[in-house]
């Protein structure tokens, strides 16, 4: 890693909107099941950072490291190349919940993007075959991704973020399909 890339990619502020460039890209991901690929990775992880308003894990990778990805829109994965722009927390600073879950290091700040692709793949199925597939969605109870959800609650905030909850169809038949309160899932049945 070039002390160039570090020097690009972090902000002087809290958090700024960055463009991405020659030393360094980005992929995002959702962050329901995009948490399941960062416990996948564990250590071997770059620098990835959580964007709440866009619900979106990023991680940084290098430039050109996601080049060969196909476009897979009903995973909402989004490539960030040179001249893409999105926001950045600084180092050590968050600003509405945006920050850095893996702090970039002078030693450790790029994702290998072959491996991130692996590890997507292996979470939520081949990029390649995701545009025949449904979304995939994380269950909001025993957190399996499903591509067979139920929407259980939409919550819209007055500037419009909006968070959706989903159930597996496990987890919503244990609650006999209701769209009132759940039952507790917690409790052995």
């Amino acid at each position: 890693m070039s002390a160039a890339a570090l020097a690009t990619l972090l902000p002087d502020q809290a958090i700024d909107l960055t463009r991405a460039d020659e030393n360094w890209n980005a992929v995002a991901t959702p962050d329901g099941w995009g948490r399941h690929v960062m416990d996948v990775l564990g250590d071997s992880t770059g620098a990835v950072f959580e964007d709440p308003v866009l619900q979106h894990l990023v991680w940084i990778i290098p430039p050109g490291g996601a080049d060969d990805w196909p476009a897979a829109p009903p995973l909402n994965i989004t490539l960030y190349r040179a001249g893409d722009r999105l926001n950045v927390p600084g180092l050590n600073g968050s600003r509405c919940g945006t920050r850095w879950l893996h702090p970039p290091q002078a030693d450790w700040l790029f994702t290998d993007a072959d491996a991130l692709r692996q590890v997507v793949e292996g979470v939520v199925g081949p990029l390649n075959e995701a545009a025949d597939m449904a979304p995939a969605q994380v269950c909001r109870f025993c957190t399996t991704i499903t591509r067979d959800a139920a929407v259980i609650e939409v919550w819209e905030s007055i500037n419009g973020l909006r968070r959706i909850s989903y159930a597996c169809q496990t987890r919503w038949r244990d609650t006999g399909g209701s769209t009132g309160h759940l039952l507790d899932l917690g409790k052995p049945r």
